[in-house]
């Protein structure tokens, strides 16, 4: 059981606080500088930032490569938008804390306290 809980909690800590929102393909209104999660025809996925997006698609994996990833307009089968998640950035470290607390109130057992009772003394 804590197994599943530790793996479930993993997951969600390491899914980020962005997620992707899908676009239209036909005419989207991509923004040049902005980072898109592109999947080509052959099902094959990116996450670059657009340089250019014309006839060809032309962008870069991360700001630090130098080498462009070029894909033709009919190689392009779906263009994800990036967007923050508020959920992910607030909500999951509060659920994440509460399942630890939870999960140490379980296994301490019935006489587990919160109080500080070692300043009466």
């Amino acid at each position: 059981m804590k197994t599943k809980i530790f793996l479930l909690a993993g997951y969600m800590l390491f899914s980020g606080c962005y997620s992707y929102r899908t676009m239209e393909t036909k005419m989207p209104k991509i923004v040049e500088g902005k980072k898109y999660k592109i999947v080509s025809t052959n099902d094959k996925k990116y996450k670059i930032r657009i340089l250019k997006y014309g006839d060809t698609l032309v962008g870069l994996k991360s700001k630090s490569s130098r080498i462009p990833i070029k894909l033709a307009k009919d190689e392009v089968k779906a263009i994800k938008e990036r967007k923050f998640s508020l959920l992910k950035t607030v909500g999951l470290p509060i659920i994440l804390m509460g399942s630890a607390l939870g999960i140490f109130a379980i296994s301490a057992g019935p006489d587990f306290d919160l109080s500080i009772n070692y300043l009466e003394n």
